[in-house]
C-alpha cells in the first residue's frame, strides 16, 4: 500500500521529524511504501518525489522588516495553491491509499485535505502542536500560557500580538484559523492521533468529536539509534544535561537561575535558539563556570553525551505535548527532572522515573538537582526504571497494532 507522508520538512527538524522518520520506517517494515510530500530544502534527504515538493519559504521575513518579500507568499501560508496543484499532479502519478499528515500549517496548509478527501483517500493526522486550537500554536502569549482564543476568539492573537510579537504575523495566524474553521477542513479528517492524554483532553475540551480523537503515545524504533562506542566514564566526569531549543518557554532561564545554587554540578546545554546570547551573558554575569554551551548537535553527537550524563533536566514552562528529549534520555536509562506541566508527568513519574518540580520555581529545581545528583544509587535506580517504562510506552509493535485497530485500511 502507498502511504502519503506529509510534513513541512523531509530532514531532521525537531521532534516532528523524529516521529515522521520512526513512522515511515514502521510503515515500510510492515510492507508499505512511503511517499513523501514536503517542502523543498537543501538539507532534505534524497527521494524520488522531491519534484512535487512545495518551494522553500522562510516565514521569518514576515517579522524582520522585509514585509514586501513576505507579502508575496503570505496568502500561500493560509491556502497553498501550489501545494494543491502539486498534490493533484502527484495523485495522478501514484495511487495513494492512506494520507498521514503531520505539520502542515503555513506550508502545505489544510487546503490539501479537501484534495485528499475528493480522491477518497483516508486521512490520519498526528497532532504535533496546538495550531488548530491556538493561532500561535503553543498556547503561549508573550512568554505566558494563554487560552484567550478558546471558543473561536482567534482575534485575541492580534490584540496580544502573540505570534512572534508581530502584528503582521499575528494577523496572518488569526486569518489562517478563521478561514480553516470557516472552510471546515478539520471535519474532513478521518482520524486524529493524540500523542498524550493531556493533548487528547485539550482537544476534547475545545469541542473536537471524541470518535475522531485517538490517544497513542509516539513509538520509537530502537534499531534506528546510532551505535556509538561509549568510552569508560572517568570519576571526575560527572555532569547533568539539557537538550532542547533555547527559548524562554523551554524554561532554560529557570534552569540557569537554579544552577546558581549548584556551583559544584556541571551542566552541559545542547541546543540553539533565540535566547543563546542572553543565556551566555547571564551565565557569565553570574559566574556559572560549571555551565557549558555546546550548541546545536546531531543525534550521533548527542547520544554519547546523554549516555554519560547523570540525568537530564527538562524545565519547560509551556504545555508540552509529549517531549522527545525526555523519551530519548530515558532510552539511555537516564532519570529526568522535569516541570509539572502539560504531558511531562505522563513520562516522568515522580520519584520513579525522575522528579517533578513546579514550572518556573528555580529554588525547587535546584533542590531536586542537588538531591538526585548527590544520590548516585537513587539516580541509577530511577534511570533503570525510566528505561523500562519508556520502552514499554513507546513500543513500535504495540503502536502499529493499535494503529491498525484505528485505521481499517492498514489491515
Amino acid at each position: 500500500m502507498n502511504i502519503l507522508m506529509v510534513n513541512w520538512t523531509w530532514h531532521p527538524s525537531g521532534g516532528d521529524w523524529t516521529y515522521v522518520e520512526n513512522m515511515s520506517n514502521l510503515y515500510e517494515q510492515a510492507g508499505h511504501r512511503v511517499i513523501p510530500f514536503a517542502m523543498d530544502h537543501p538539507d532534505n534527504y534524497p527521494n524520488a518525489y522531491e519534484s512535487y515538493f512545495i518551494k522553500n519559504r522562510d516565514y521569518r521575513q514576515l517579522n524582520n522588516g522585509k514585509w514586501w518579500k513576505g507579502a508575496g507568499f503570505a496568502a500561500e501560508s493560509i491556502y497553498s495553491f501550489e501545494a494543491v496543484k502539486l498534490l493533484k499532479k502527484l495523485l495522478l502519478k501514484v495511487k495513494i491509499e492512506l494520507a498521514h499528515l503531520n505539520i502542515i500549517h503555513r506550508y502545505q496548509t489544510p487546503a490539501i485535505i479537501k484534495v485528499l478527501k475528493e480522491a477518497n483517500i483516508p486521512i490520519v493526522w498526528t497532532l504535533h502542536d496546538y495550531t488548530i486550537l491556538c493561532p500561535e500554536g503553543t498556547f503561549v502569549s508573550n512568554g505566558k500560557i494563554c487560552e484567550a482564543c478558546k471558543g473561536g476568539k482567534f482575534h485575541e492573537v492580534i490584540i496580544n500580538k502573540c505570534k512572534k510579537q508581530s502584528l503582521l504575523a499575528s494577523t496572518l495566524a488569526c486569518a489562517d484559523n478563521y478561514i480553516n474553521e470557516y472552510l471546515d477542513y478539520y471535519s474532513l479528517v478521518d482520524y486524529y492521533i493524540c500523542p498524550s492524554k493531556f493533548l487528547h483532553r485539550k482537544f476534547l475540551d475545545y469541542g473536537f468529536k471524541p470518535d475522531k480523537l485517538h490517544q497513542l503515545y509516539h513509538s520509537y524504533n530502537l534499531s534506528q539509534l546510532p551505535e556509538t562506542p561509549i568510552k569508560e566514564k572517568r570519576a571526575d566526569e560527572k555532569y547533568i544535561v539539557f537538550v532542547g531549543r533555547l527559548e524562554k518557554i523551554k524554561g532554560i532561564h529557570t534552569l540557569l537561575e537554579a544552577m546558581k545554587a549548584c556551583p559544584e554540578i556541571p551542566l552541559k546545554i545542547i541546543g540553539d535558539g533565540t535566547e543563546m546570547a542572553n543565556l551566555k551573558a547571564y551565565a557569565e554575569q553570574n559566574q556559572l563556570q560549571q555551565v557549558s554551551f555546546l550548541g546545536k548537535m546531531d543525534k550521533t553527537e548527542i547520544w554519547p553525551i546523554l549516555q554519560l550524563a547523570s540525568f537530564m533536566v527538562f524545565p519547560s514552562e509551556c504545555l508540552e505535548i509529549l517531549g522527545f528529549s525526555i523519551i530519548e534520555a530515558m532510552l539511555c536509562n537516564k532519570a529526568v527532572i522535569g516541570s509539572k506541566i502539560g504531558a511531562i508527568p505522563e513520562t516522568i513519574i515522580d520519584c520513579k522515573t525522575g522528579l517533578l518540580f513546579e514550572p518556573g520555581d528555580a529554588k525547587m529545581l535546584a533542590e531536586k538537582i542537588k538531591s538526585l545528583y548527590h544520590d548516585e544509587k537513587l539516580c541509577n535506580e530511577m534511570g533503570m526504571a525510566a528505561g523500562s517504562y519508556i520502552r514499554a510506552l513507546t513500543n513500535p509493535e504495540k503502536y502499529y497494532e493499535h494503529l491498525k485497530g484505528i485505521i481499517p485500511v492498514l489491515n
